[in-house]
């Protein structure tokens, strides 16, 4: 008896690589695919029958609490088109696996009654040892913390009591999951490549028009987007004395200079800039690698040949980038934040260094550097 299962990811495979290319080995199961256009089809699992959905039209300038709400209502309405045309074509899913956080999952329900609904679940906001409040540096009166946290936590109240079971990969993000709902999701722990994020003693990495190897001091550092809940800020002012400390070290910081997460600065300026511009007389520049978005294989070579890595959060969703740097044996410097401490253990793996303190984690990094080992 033929089954279907439907993954719901904007840009695919996402979270879900495992179970795809699991189900895609079952000659049985039907492996259904809905994903953004805007991220095209290049990684599109062959085998899989996929159908994209669109961008929501702006509706004009909305409160940014507003507009977040729209956007998911507006997300679900084009997953929804998505899905009826895989309904039209005969399949009506025995599983969906779901993305929620732009709404993806939201009316997936009213389309298959029927159908058993799993949804994957990232973070859920409160005002108490969450991402919001814990900076002081950016931290705004409670009430617009409760406002914020509340406009975004909506998305996910709805996702939780539609699916049948939620899953999140660590231990801190169940944590942060509403009590009443934890009954239905279970830890399913993130899978990363470790036949790519290995050991290799004989990488190289090709930056800034110079090779890299492991006989070079390289200090690494890796955000999706170069802000503050990645803790730019702070691993930026430990710059200073870090080049002092370590003169043959070259810094290579990898991210976009845009937001994810932290609202952009009134004047538009990148965070990484700005505190650039407060450090930019006292470190040598030439040993500075700002190199953007690397692509896989690059980014790997550069954990490979990485003499430390530095990882800083806010307590939020630890990034895929601390596992990889992990898997490849690369040693850690890291932020004592809760969602680290799920992987980094002081002294074992890694070292475990307060988020603030910029000048703890230049010596730790600078002594890091001086063991080798």
């Amino acid at each position: 008896m033929r089954r279907s299962v439907l993954f719901v990811q904007p840009k695919l495979p996402g979270q879900f690589r495992r179970q795809i290319a699991t189900a895609l080995t079952d000659p049985k199961t039907d492996v259904l695919l809905i994903s953004n256009a805007s991220f095209g089809g290049s990684d599109v699992p062959k085998g899989a029958i996929h159908e994209f959905y669109g961008n929501p039209s702006p509706k004009g300038q909305l409160d940014p609490l507003y507009a977040e709400f729209n956007t998911a209502i507006a997300t679900a309405a084009e997953v929804e088109k998505a899905a009826l045309k895989l309904k039209l074509r005969g399949y009506t899913p025995d599983t969906i696996i779901a993305y929620y956080g732009y709404g993806e999952s939201l009316f997936l329900r009213g389309m298959f009654p029927n159908t058993r609904i799993v949804t994957f679940f990232e973070y859920f906001y409160g005002l108490k040892d969450g991402a919001m409040n814990f900076d002081p540096e950016f931290r705004q009166p409670e009430a617009e913390i409760l406002r914020r946290s509340k406009a975004r936590n909506s998305v996910a109240l709805l996702a939780l009591h539609d699916c049948d079971e939620g899953i999140v990969p660590t231990k801190w993000q169940l944590s942060r999951m509403p009590e009443e709902y934890r009954h239905k999701i279970k830890i399913v722990p993130d899978k990363i490549d470790q036949d790519l994020n290995k050991p290799n003693p004989n990488a190289i990495l090709r930056i800034a028009g110079r090779e890299f190897s492991r006989k070079d001091q390289i200090v690494s550092y890796c955000a999706r987007a170069l802000e503050p809940t990645r803790g730019i800020h702070i691993f930026m002012r430990s710059l200073p004395r870090l080049m002092k400390e370590a003169p043959e070290a070259h810094v290579v910081i990898v991210g976009k200079p845009s937001t994810a997460y932290d609202p952009p600065l009134p004047n538009g300026e990148a965070y990484i800039d700005k505190y650039l511009s407060e450090i930019k007389d006292k470190i040598d520049l030439k040993r500075l690698h700002r190199v953007g978005w690397l692509e896989r294989e690059d980014l790997t070579a550069l954990f490979q040949v990485s003499s430390c890595h530095v990882y800083l959060t806010t307590p939020f969703v630890a990034s895929w980038s601390l596992r990889e740097a992990l898997a490849c044996q690369t040693p850690i410097v890291a932020s004592n934040t809760a969602p680290v401490r799920e992987f980094v253990e002081h002294g074992k793996n890694g070292y475990l260094v307060d988020f603030f303190d910029y000048n703890r984690i230049a010596e730790t990094v600078s002594a890091t550097l001086h063991q080798r080992r």
